[in-house]
Order: structure tokens, then sequence, then C-alpha cells
């Protein structure tokens, strides 16, 4: 019984350290604006950090899409305004988790974010723990079109 208890206990700790990288919903990220983008895309500079820059880009990646669905961001540099996030219904996270989790696992996100190449930057700030940040291009078009025709969201045709 206790080797049952200690299995649990460390299955449990791991799923909690795992958390925030499920899908970011849990994550510590800064999300902001980098620039124009092409159009239906945002041009986004992403924070966070992480405890191996080689998987940094990836998390970053992760991060851009989730803020850009969940959260929007300050229009702080020139020529950008605030952007609120393509999920309106902040219950959606709970309500859809299956959903995001597979989206966010099994690399779904992918495809509608782009690295700008030499934006990635990495300041090592505790031991084993680094701060990265990069700039990537997310294709806001295609994901909210994902996303209505998945019905996480409402699209504009239910407005007619």
């Amino acid at each position: 019984m206790k080797h049952y208890r200690r299995l649990l206990l460390m299955l449990c700790i791991a799923l909690l350290a795992a958390a925030p990288t499920v899908y970011g919903q849990n994550a510590e990220y800064n999300i902001a604006c980098a620039g124009q983008g092409k159009d239906g895309a945002y041009m986004v500079k992403v924070t966070t950090r992480v405890k191996d820059t080689k998987k940094g880009v990836e998390e970053l990646k992760k991060c851009a899409v989730h803020g850009v669905m969940f959260r929007g961001f300050m229009g702080e540099a020139t020529g950008c305004t605030d952007q609120k996030p393509l999920i309106k219904n902040p219950n959606v996270a709970q309500e859809k988790a299956d959903f995001f989790t597979d989206f966010f696992t099994t690399g779904g996100y992918a495809r509608y974010v782009s690295y700008i190449d030499s934006s990635f930057t990495s300041t090592k700030i505790k031991r084993k723990n680094y701060e990265v940040s990069a700039i990537f291009l997310v294709d806001k078009e295609s994901l909210l079109h994902y996303l209505e025709q998945e019905k996480i969201t409402d699209g504009f045709s239910n407005l007619w």
C-alpha cells in the first residue's frame, strides 16, 4: 500500500510540474506586438522561462498561439493596435479541454505559427533556468477559421 501511495504522489507531482507546458494555459509568458504582420497575421514577441533552451522555440510557439487565442496583446510597438483574444468565452478552455490538450500536445498549433529567424534570445536567470524570447507570425485568419470549424468560437456567420 505504501508503494502505491508513493507512486500516486510521484505521478501527481509529475503532472503538476508538466502542467505549465501542457498547452500554455498555466504557463507564465508575456506576449506583445512586435510590428506589422502580413495581412491576416499578427507579429508578436513572446517571452517565457524554460529549463532547456533547446525546447525554447517550441514552447514559445505554443505560447504565441495560446496568447492570440486566449489573451490578446497590447500594441506596444509603433504602428500596432491592441488585439483582443480570438476566443471571447473565458470558460471554453475548461469546456473543450480535450480539444486544447490535443491541439497543443500533438502539434496542431504549429500550422498557425512561424518563427522569425534570428529573433531567438536566451538569458540565464537561475541555475538551469533561462528566460527565452522570440518573434513569431501567427496566422490569425486561418486559426480563427479553424476554431470556427471546430465549433470552439462563433464566427461572423452566426451574426446574420
